[in-house]
């Protein structure tokens, strides 16, 4: 992700954005934006490259070109910006499943290839931001990083669920919340799993057992009689 893709406060849309909440204080001139951003880039640059554990605050200050005082100004701790990033990268992600849903039509058989489409963009999207994957694996080192988890698998749980809730890919015979929770949580423990591993054809072979896992399980749910004369599901 470069720099100008960070989002920071300062605008009615990134206002909105709940992760605002962490920052200590917020920019309000554009030089304080830049550096908040210069912090944002750092700290993902250096996810990238080395054990997030390892990294500290004056770790990040000094690849900003920032004085350490910089970084306290806008967050507690070193955990504090990882849930920043990650929550920033969640908003790609939702990004991405809103317009992979908004492109649907949902059919009979339709659900295999949206929810196909999901999935394929979303490993596609971790895979060209590795720093996502390396927060994955740090998410239980903190209270913070587990809330900004719990937080982007009840939205996108709620995506799904309130598609579902109304009856839309043939959705029956489950409770769509737990059904869509579900969904994210096998994804999610996937994905981790994947983070974990260093062989690049490793991934592509536990990705290939992801789809099929996912399509498995909503199998149970979805589509699961013949549609009736308008083209829906037969009650």
């Amino acid at each position: 992700m470069d720099s100008k893709d960070h989002l920071v406060p300062g605008t009615p849309a990134n206002d909105a954005a709940p992760r605002q909440t962490r920052l200590r204080d917020k920019p309000q001139q554009r030089r304080a934006r830049q550096r908040l951003d210069a912090i944002l880039t750092a700290a993902e640059a250096l996810v990238e490259e080395m054990e997030a554990e390892a990294i500290t605050t004056n770790l990040i200050a000094d690849r900003a070109g920032v004085p350490v005082s910089s970084v306290y100004r806008y967050f507690k701790n070193v955990s504090a910006v990882f849930a920043y990033l990650f929550e920033d990268l969640n908003e790609e992600i939702i990004a991405v499943i809103e317009d992979a849903l908004a492109k649907s039509q949902p059919g009979w058989d339709d659900w295999r290839e949206v929810t196909g489409s999901i999935i394929t963009r979303l490993h596609g999207f971790l895979v060209d931001n590795p720093s996502y994957w390396k927060l994955l694996l740090v998410m239980q080192s903190s209270q913070q990083l587990r809330d900004a988890k719990a937080a982007m698998i009840d939205q996108v749980a709620g995506m799904l669920s309130d598609r579902w809730a109304q009856g839309m890919d043939g959705f029956s015979g489950g409770d769509p919340k737990l059904v869509g929770r579900f969904t994210v949580e096998i994804f999610m423990s996937i994905e981790t799993r994947c983070a974990q591993m260093r062989d690049p054809s490793g991934v592509d072979e536990m990705f290939v057992e992801l789809v099929k896992a996912l399509e498995a399980y909503l199998s149970l749910y979805l589509n699961k009689v013949p549609p009736g004369p308008d083209g829906r599901p037969a009650d």
